[in-house]
Formats: C-alpha cells, structure tokens, sequence
C-alpha cells in the first residue's frame, strides 16, 4: 500500500509518498481500504514534532478516516467486509490502509458521502466536547467562538444553533466572516480588521459571553477571558497561535506562550468562572463517551441540523499542499484528501 511518511519533523515539504506493508488487524480490530482522509491541525502539530504522543519519525500521521472495512480480526461484531465506516485512527491515517480497534469504527449514514465521513468524527466530537459535556451551554446563553470558520468552529456552530444559543464567531478574513454568519452564528468579527473583545462588549451591552470555545490560545486567552460573565465557562482545546504558515517558529511560539499568562486557583472562586480542557486523541479506545457522543451527533445529522462542510479537496499525491493549505490558515470547514 502507499502512505504518506513523515520523514523528519519540519513543513509540509517533509511528507513522503512510500510504499509499505499492509496492516493486518488483531483481535478487536479491523482494517479499512481509505477512500478519504480528513486533515486536522493536529495532524500540522504532529508533522512540526510539538503534538503530544507523536512517534519518532519516520511515522505515518492521520487521524481520521473514512472507507470501506476489508478485513476483521478475531472478535469483532457488528462490522462486516464492504461495510462503509469512519474511523478515528491514533496515527496511520495518511495512507491507503489503516487498521483501527472496531469500537472506533462507526457504520456511514446512507446519505453522507466518504467526504462528509472523513469531515465528521473529529470535529463534531470535538465540538461536542468543548460546549455540550464540559460547558452544558444552555439555550439563550453566549458563546464566543475562535477559528469559527474551520473545521470544529463549524460544527461547534452547528450544534450551538441546534441548542438554541447566541454565537459569537471570530474569523480572519471577510469570506470566513460570511461563512459564519451563513452557517448559523449570530454574529461574526473579522479579528485582523477590528478588536473581537470590544465587539463583543458592544453587542451584548457589556455582559459578555457565558461560554468561550478556544483552540487557538495564545494572546486571544487574555481579552476572551475578561470576557467571560460571572458563571461563565471557558473550554480550551488547542493552540494554532504558535504555529507559522510552514513551520514552527520558536520565538513566535514563546511570545504566544507567554501571553497566556496565569490563573491562580483560587482567582476562579471570587470571579465565579471555570475552565476546562480536553485531548479526545489521548482517551482510550474503549472509552464508552465517545460512543454515546457518537450516536446523539448522528441522531443530530439524521434531523438536518448537523452537515458536514467541505471546503477544499486534495488528491493523495498532493497531500502536502493538502496540509499547506490547512497550516496556512487559508481553508474554510474541512480540508480532505481523497484516495
């Protein structure tokens, strides 16, 4: 089979194309024939060597898949040869085969194509995640919503709109602002034009936000958490600030590290605001969560109100302008390659 390599960690011009062996599947897994791969920053931070559990290079990157299963090993139930699934993988997903524990391996929907399947798994988790089990966003509350525009800003907005809350979204160029707003935000803040944060203060008359959904840190934590109102939330889940359009910038990545700041504990009793993180790729795969977030996001996609967005597709041997184009922060919704 081939697969893209990640030959040594630095810019998109260190994936190879190579030939290797095919996986063979063990108890309680399964190996699918990929049809479409869906990229995730995560994968950008793992080719840059700074994403948390990534192998010594050479290694094959990817963590979310969609395909047909071409082989079950021992024990496996309720997945059949030729069955449609997406997968999220623990690395390996950059090629044509991959091999996953069945529990996350999840049968495609009739009417969702490989597409939409390689686009759905990580960042509609994600986006639950964020707002729905750690925020318990309620209906009428404020969320402010950094990248809205990509792949989990999308999602995130999707299922905000679903719960009946008023978001916010940050974007970083006019195009991104008017998907925002066509995808169901409230509002939507071109940031390198005007300050998000006084914006923000102004349309909600001074009250702020309830929720603050962040996966991009670094300078935007400090004005987004004065935001938050009392009993605010904030979530956590990334930070794109430090990465460049190629490669890692080491200064770049100090100075956004250093405008975090610090909270103190008990800083979080007297202004009555919490935090919370998450790292969905370090659970384990039998974690029951995943598959009940699972099936209440595919009950949403089944009632309309969830649909993947798709908004850049690559073949395989352009894998590396696939992740270019993602690292460049010039890709709206989800960008997939397609074996």
């Amino acid at each position: 089979m081939r697969a893209a390599f990640v030959a040594r960690k630095g810019g998109p011009e260190v994936l190879e194309i190579r030939e290797t062996a095919s996986p063979e599947p063990g108890p309680g897994e399964v190996r699918i024939r990929v049809k479409t791969i869906g990229l995730n920053f995560a994968d950008v931070l793992a080719r840059l060597g700074v994403y948390t559990g990534t192998p010594g290079a050479p290694f094959i990157p990817g963590l979310e898949v969609s395909g047909v299963v071409e082989k079950t090993g021992a024990g496996v139930q309720g997945l059949e040869p030729g069955g449609r699934v997406m997968a999220v993988t623990r690395f390996g997903g950059h090629a044509e085969q991959v091999v996953v524990p069945a529990v996350r391996a999840v049968p495609i929907p009739e009417t969702m194509s490989f597409a939409e399947a390689a686009a759905f798994p990580v960042n509609y988790l994600s986006a639950y995640h964020g707002i729905v089990t750690l925020a318990r966003i309620q209906p009428g509350e404020r969320l402010l919503l950094h990248a809205a525009a990509g792949g989990v800003g999308i999602a995130t907005i999707q299922i905000a709109r679903r719960l009946g809350a008023e978001v916010f979204g940050t974007a970083g160029s006019d195009e991104k602002v008017r998907t925002v707003l066509e995808q169901g935000a409230a509002h939507a803040i071109n940031y390198t034009r005007e300050d998000f944060a006084a914006r923000v203060r102004k349309l909600t008359g001074g009250y702020g936000v309830d929720v603050v959904m962040d996966a991009v840190a670094g300078k935007v934590f400090k004005p987004s958490w004065r935001l938050l109102a009392p009993m605010g939330r904030y979530v956590i889940f990334g930070m794109a600030s430090v990465s460049g359009t190629r490669g890692l910038n080491y200064l770049r990545a100090a100075r956004q590290l250093l405008a975090l700041g610090w909270i103190f504990p008990l800083s979080l009793v007297t202004a009555n605001k919490s935090i919370a993180g998450f790292h969905l790729g370090l659970l384990p795969p039998g974690n029951r969560y995943l598959a009940r977030a699972m099936k209440e996001l595919l009950e949403m996609y089944a009632d309309g109100a969830l649909r993947p967005f798709v908004g850049a597709t690559f073949p395989f041997d352009r894998i590396r302008d696939a992740h270019f184009h993602l690292q460049s922060r010039a890709s709206i919704g989800k960008v997939v390659v397609e074996i």
